[in-house]
């Protein structure tokens, strides 16, 4: 079901995955042949876009290209069924000179900013997907090389018949709060000045709220007494699922993990509403695809 009040991009896509093809390979194969079937070509996991006067876009072409931009054996994936009921794929090209003069092969967080919000929810489960698949060639129980299967969102193996799906790390991303501030954590590899919301992944058998509490206290020695559900944002760099969250914290005498982070700081609400408009004179936060600006805004604007 979809959530319309889900601020967050790589959510709301318009396609419906339509699991239920997938594994029939007589549909597949007629899907291919559609003319109103489109594919997106993907290399090394970034996607082909084109770009006219400043607007880029996905470079959609025909089932019929499939052919021309990859090999026989090239990885593929079912993405789903457009508004109008068209199959939609993509592929892993193998050789980009093939599409040389139409457009590019580009990283998809660079193009996060520039992508529309359908796009983007389009684009990143095949990043996810395809990166998944490199890195997962052999089977985990036995060894032995595994086969792609349910157009591409299962690999199975042939010896010992062991079921392998696409891997989601579920991360836990807040900010805590206390009074009319809020607390924001850098990390050393950041530009200068960027600051953002708190973050780790959630452990096996932890709650969401334990892990807040948890991650929240480890990195900044902050005490939540209060966990606020705000959305999620599946997170294609690599395979993360966002679960964010305001949190309510006892104390404002941080002890910053110099392991975790460089530095914390807080920022009051006037302070925020500058950060969400660029404006702040010597900090700025994650741009508006990223769910901590999101986390930001809705607290500032409270």
């Amino acid at each position: 079901m979809l959530k319309p009040h889900n601020p967050n991009a790589f959510t709301r896509s318009p396609l419906d995955r339509a699991g239920h093809h997938r594994r029939d390979k007589a549909w597949l194969e007629d899907a291919w042949k559609a003319e109103t079937t489109l594919l997106i070509p993907f290399n090394q996991q970034r996607p082909f876009v084109t770009e006219e006067n400043g607007v880029v876009a996905p470079g959609w072409l025909g089932a019929h290209a499939r052919a021309g931009v990859a090999g026989p054996n090239a990885r593929w994936l079912f993405l789903g069924l457009d508004a109008a009921g068209a199959a939609r794929f993509a592929i892993d090209a193998d050789d980009p000179a093939k599409l040389e003069g139409l457009g590019r092969f580009d990283d998809l967080r660079a193009l996060g900013a520039r992508l529309s919000r359908d796009d983007l929810a389009i684009l990143g489960p095949a990043k996810a997907v395809f990166e998944w698949h490199v890195k997962n060639g052999y089977c985990a129980n036995c060894g032995a090389p595994t086969l792609i299967v349910e157009a591409g969102w299962k690999r199975q193996c042939p010896i010992c018949s062991a079921e392998h799906f696409p891997r989601v790390d579920p991360v836990c991303i807040m900010l805590p709060t206390f009074g009319d501030k809020c607390f924001l954590g850098r990390q050393r590899a950041w530009p200068r000045g960027m600051h953002s919301a708190l973050a780790g992944f959630i452990e096996p058998g932890e709650p969401i709220e334990e892990a807040v509490a948890r991650e929240t206290l480890e990195e900044a020695g902050l005490r939540v007494r209060e966990v606020r559900m705000h959305s999620t944002q599946p997170w294609p760099f690599p395979h993360s699922l966002m679960i964010g969250v305001l949190c309510e914290v006892e104390n404002d005498d941080e002890t910053v993990d110099t392991f975790e982070l460089e530095s914390g700081r807080w920022f009051t609400r006037e302070e925020a509403r500058l950060l969400i408009a660029a404006k702040h004179p010597d900090a700025f936060c994650p741009p508006p695809f990223a769910i901590a600006h999101q986390l930001l805004k809705t607290w500032a604007e409270s």
